[in-house]
């Protein structure tokens, strides 16, 4: 067995284990029966809805990634790096103790375009980079509305012109040729991370919520930067972690806070698994 493959199940045992570890802390802090109970009464029209929203952001997110390619110039039609993304959602989500999304876009890229590898690398990279940036605005403009009040609460949004001025400038001494993405990829992580967000809101009014709706947007564009970590499998666990223990600093039910974020992971799962039709039909790919 090559080093490679060692190093692999290592990673693999140890996302299993943090995975295993964050589902016994949340099944011990949750009520079961209250949970099964929320999910009883789903109002299916709206989580139907919270899936097509999703289903756009994901869409738009498959564009932004282009924004990238096209800066290094790799050439992709619109519709040939959607299948790609999908795919890679498939792999992030379904296989994540393997190659991954993002690792099978750099190997088919290289091995069907001939793409410079470290070109691609940089494109994905800066991809989630810009993503984690639109989503940090949100959790900034978030913040203001939350029951939890902390210190220079109303100063927090001077802090997105900065981010975006170290960005600009990281960009222009370490990657020139990605300096023209970041208008008009950051308006569109914006919109990614603001469907997201109404992706959640429907996904709780099929929970029965009707109120109190800001501290769960803010839940969940947190969780979202712990979900973004890989460190446990395709993320399972990981939102709920977060809601069990930020549910002690703001107004949430805590059984609903989870049930949002499996709910969030079922929707995501259905998205994936469209992936699957490249892989028994890998020539579909170039069609």
């Amino acid at each position: 067995m090559t080093k490679e493959n060692i190093k692999k199940i290592l990673n693999f045992i140890f996302k299993l284990l943090i995975t295993g570890i964050a589902i016994y802390v949340v099944i011990r802090k949750i009520d079961l029966s209250e949970l099964w109970l929320h999910f009883k009464d789903l109002k299916i029209v709206y989580l139907l809805v919270a899936l097509i929203v999703l289903g756009l952001s994901k869409l738009i997110e498959a564009y932004r990634l282009n924004i990238f390619f096209k800066a290094k110039r790799i050439v992709l039609s619109e519709i040939l790096n959607l299948k790609l993304y999908i795919l890679g959602m498939f792999y992030n989500l379904f296989l994540p103790g393997s190659i991954g999304g993002d690792g099978y876009k750099v190997y088919w890229l290289k091995k069907n375009q001939g793409s410079n590898l470290k070109s691609v690398i940089w494109a994905s990279v800066l991809n989630r980079v810009n993503g984690l940036y639109g989503l940090v605005i949100l959790i900034f403009i978030s913040a203001l509305f939350i029951s939890f009040d902390f210190l220079y609460k109303n100063y927090i949004l001077i802090l997105i012109p900065v981010g975006y001025l170290v960005y600009f400038y990281v960009l222009k001494f370490f990657f020139r040729d990605y300096i023209s993405t970041l208008p008009k990829a950051t308006i569109l992580s914006i919109a990614i991370q603001f469907l997201q967000v109404l992706s959640a809101h429907f996904t709780l009014l099929s929970l029965g919520l009707n109120s109190g709706f800001y501290d769960y947007w803010f839940l969940f564009l947190i969780s979202g930067v712990i979900f973004a970590i890989p460190v446990t499998l395709g993320g399972f666990g990981s939102r709920e972690f977060v809601f069990v223990y930020a549910s002690q600093f703001l107004l949430v039910d805590v059984n609903i806070a989870v049930a949002l974020g499996l709910l969030t992971y079922i929707i995501r799962a259905g998205l994936s698994i469209s992936g699957v039709y490249f892989i028994i039909l890998p020539n579909k790919l170039n069609e």
